[in-house]
């Protein structure tokens, strides 16, 4: 701490002399608690909206398997990451093994029941499980291998991110697209068709060789864009609604190391300042932006991380666990509470990203500055542990796809929408994210920004009725600007808005009834929609 402490007044002494004061007003059980993580599992026993499908479900006698299933618990309550869905399911089911996956949907099939499929859980919608369902949670089917020669990922279903870019990094190559955390699993991003700071390819699908697919039927089929095509477009982005994913194979690139130019101006500067440095810049590896939550510049100042291919001599280091985690959560937990927290956050990024930052190296030859080198793999790195935090809240995920035209109006709308209901915005990222070809419910119609909102609420019923009320106003605003929603996130849209943002939605659920007849899969989300 103290060499930190002193790296940091080195380059700015005010900023350092602000942090002490700042902890030193906050020391006690306050700053103990926005600065430590979890030492106990969060009290998700709050629902909203109330559901009657809460209470415990009946006993039901069923018919055995054959071969005793891995059950993890039999006849509970599951949650996601929003801590707001608690749900009562039949059980859960530990697949370690292709049998496993098999003999459970056969016990199912026999017992009437509805299937699910999970990995870690952070669709906040209940788009993972059902009141009365059986739930596969995948996490255990996580070998994975790697074809070096031929620059593919052979990874099963279960597996997380940290441990394909582990192994990536090992041998200097590095994955083409991926959601901005690494704990998610292979099988959830397929299922949400993930993207991030990769601008280049665009969305996850466009980087998968081929996958497999267990059927409601146990039958298995390979898809890709020529092998059972339409299977492959609908199981990508298809919220584990056509089968259980069990592998795919993952085209990767070089690791690379880029110099990070991180660059601040008005909001209405951005989409020009996109199109004339990076748009058309193959030099660009990585790209993302960023909205001020600061009350003093509130979503009129962007920033913009731009990282540029460098050379750079000799092997790119090891990957290395991110540092600072008990400071950022203390920061994010601080911004939180109001607009001074907020101002002090945008405050410390703006001015101390340049000293935080883990490097390469510095290089001070290059216009008498010292830029960051840093390698492809670190900055895709991320399990942002620092967000995990010991409040009784929850910190809550949307995104909107606008077109890029279109920036101006939305930050516009999202100002006044985010005002007039008083929700707790934490952080706006934005995301370019090019036109999707290949699934079937493209978020991405043409080349879009994506804004990434993160509101923090406390667990009661009036922070959550200002969440819904919020999220249905941003939903008509995206869509009445000809963008889209993403749609992992909790269900507050109603279906005549889904059918705007996404006309493809009947087709996607026919399609559903074609490969699942006897409707064996399924969901919150499914449930609420499939039938609408």
């Amino acid at each position: 701490m103290k060499q930190w402490i002193s790296r940091f007044r080195s380059r700015n002494t005010w900023i350092a002399s602000l942090c002490l004061t700042f902890f030193a007003v906050f020391l006690g059980r306050k700053a103990i608690d926005y600065s430590s993580p979890p030492d106990r599992e969060k009290n998700c026993d709050f629902v909203f909206p109330s559901d009657p499908t809460r209470s415990t479900l009946a006993a039901l006698i069923v018919t055995p398997p054959s071969k005793p299933l891995p059950f993890e618990a039999r006849a509970g309550f599951i949650n996601d990451a929003s801590c707001l869905n608690k749900t009562p399911v039949f059980g859960v089911v530990r697949v370690q093994t292709i049998e496993d996956v098999s003999r459970a949907l056969s016990f199912a099939r026999a017992n009437h029941l509805k299937v699910s499929v999970a990995g870690q859980r952070h669709s906040m919608g209940g788009q993972t499980f059902t009141a009365g369902g059986l739930v596969l949670d995948m996490r255990s089917l996580n070998q994975i291998a790697l074809d070096r020669e031929r620059k593919i990922m052979h990874a099963q279903s279960g597996a997380t991110w940290n441990q394909i870019q582990r192994l990536a990094d090992d041998n200097g190559l590095s994955v083409q697209a991926m959601q901005s955390i690494n704990v998610f699993t292979l099988g959830g991003s397929l299922s949400v068709n993930a993207h991030g700071i990769a601008h280049l390819p665009g969305p996850l699908a466009s980087t998968v060789v081929s996958l497999r697919i267990m059927l409601s039927n146990g039958e298995i089929k390979t898809a890709s864009r020529t092998d059972n095509p339409e299977l492959f477009r609908l199981a990508i982005g298809g919220y584990g609604l056509f089968g259980v994913i069990l592998n795919a194979d993952l085209e990767l690139v070089k690791n690379e190391a880029y110099i990070l130019d991180t660059v601040y101006m008005s909001d209405r500067d951005f989409p020009e300042y996109y199109q004339q440095n990076v748009a058309h810049n193959p030099e660009v590896g990585l790209v993302y932006g960023r909205l001020s939550v600061s009350p003093t510049k509130y979503l009129s100042e962007a920033a913009i991380h731009v990282y540029r291919k460098a050379p750079f001599s000799g092997p790119i280091p090891p990957l290395r666990e991110p540092a600072h985690d008990k400071l950022d959560r203390f920061v994010i937990n601080f911004s939180k509470t109001g607009r001074f927290g907020r101002w002090l956050r945008w405050t410390l990024e703006k001015r101390g990203e340049a000293v935080l930052h883990r490097c390469l190296s510095r290089n001070e030859a290059i216009n008498q500055k010292e830029p960051c080198l840093v390698s492809r793999n670190q900055e895709m790195y991320d399990s942002m542990n620092y967000l995990r935090n010991r409040l009784h809240d929850t910190n809550i995920l949307q995104e909107y796809f606008i077109p890029q035209g279109k920036m101006s109006e939305f930050v516009s709308g999202l100002k006044a929408i985010v005002e007039a209901n008083g929700a707790n915005l934490l952080n706006v990222t934005i995301r370019v994210v090019h036109t999707d070809t290949v699934s079937a419910l493209p978020y991405a119609k043409q080349d879009m920004f994506a804004y990434v909102l993160y509101f923090n609420q406390e667990l009661n019923d009036r922070q959550s009725k200002i969440l819904q009320r919020t999220t249905s106003a941003l939903v008509d605003l995206a869509v009445g600007l000809r963008g889209t929603f993403y749609l992992p996130y909790q269900l507050y849209y109603s279906p005549a808005q889904l059918h705007c943002a996404y006309p493809e939605i009947d087709a996607f659920f026919a399609a559903k009834k074609k490969y699942d007849p006897d409707g064996l899969f399924s969901s919150k989300f499914y449930d609420k929609y499939g039938n609408a």
